[in-house]
């Protein structure tokens, strides 16, 4: 089949698709980007229009008024504590489900689908009650666990998924110079298995801080909000200052942005990772 000319017919219908679909991505962020630089008025008299004097003043009355830096902080130690718990477990469990490979294991893999396939609103009332009776309801504890174990199950399957791709011939050549099975998993396969670590860390954290149910049904106290819940205080009874409450929403998109700016080296090296082993 010969080449397709760089100006062909599909390769146009591609480019624009792409460029439609990119368009239809960016432009609600372009939007909410130069809406916080209007004032509420101006916001109101026209939803769409360019600012006519671009101020700052939103983003200011955002962060000092509506507690930001306070809710950003407890979002930031509900997202590390759940993190590291979920990524731990997964990493242990996906090393033992993926290199010993037991006889149950099929049982394991549809106990794990069917755990994915339950949604969070079906425990809250049991949750509730657990965390009560252990002391941990209106904590941060209390947020986390709960978290951090409905996590485990896609965090499981992403770090299995790579201990599959590790040679065995590692595991039995540490297994002939003495090495404990707690030692090959140590010092050979967590250090192998950093890229998929920091993958499936950078997919809890993106979870975690964009979720708003458990912060809002396991903490009562104003003061031990998480940011997505905090955002709720920026909406009025009665009068709403758009502007601040989406320069609110801007601010606490930043994060999951950096994310992916940051460890965009570490998500390649995951996903092409198991291309050339053996």
């Amino acid at each position: 089949m010969p080449a397709l000319s760089r100006w062909s017919p599909t390769r146009l219908g591609v480019l624009a698709f792409l460029s439609l679909h990119v368009a239809i991505v960016v432009s609600p962020f372009a939007w909410m980007a130069y809406s916080t630089l209007k004032t509420n008025k101006e916001f109101m008299r026209s939803v769409w229009s360019l600012p006519a004097a671009p101020s700052l003043d939103a983003f200011v009355q955002a962060w000092s008024n509506g507690a930001l830096g306070t809710y950003s902080l407890n979002s930031l130690i509900v997202m590390a504590g759940s993190t590291l718990l979920a990524v731990a477990a997964a990493t242990a469990g996906g090393y033992g489900l993926a290199i010993y490979r037991p006889r149950w294991l099929a049982g394991v893999e549809a106990g794990l689908m069917v755990a994915m396939a339950i949604p969070a609103y079906v425990a809250l009332v049991p949750l509730v009650v657990v965390l009560r009776t252990m002391g941990l309801l209106d904590t941060h504890l209390g947020v986390i666990l709960p978290t951090a174990a409905f996590n485990v199950p896609v965090t499981l399957f992403i770090m299995r998924a790579f201990f599959v791709t590790l040679p065995r011939e590692l595991m039995d050549a540490a297994r002939i110079d003495g090495c404990s099975e707690f030692g090959i998993f140590w010092r050979i396969a967590v250090p192998l298995a950093r890229p998929a670590m920091f993958t499936a860390a950078i997919v809890n954290m993106i979870w975690v801080w964009n979720d708003f149910l458990f912060p809002l049904v396991f903490i009562n106290t104003p003061a031990k909000k998480t940011l997505p819940v905090g955002l709720a205080d920026f909406v009025g009874e009665h009068i709403t200052n758009y502007p601040v409450m989406l320069a609110a929403i801007f601010i606490a998109a930043l994060a999951p942005l950096i994310l992916f700016v940051l460890f965009e080296r570490q998500i390649t090296a995951a996903l092409t990772g198991g291309a050339v082993k053996e």
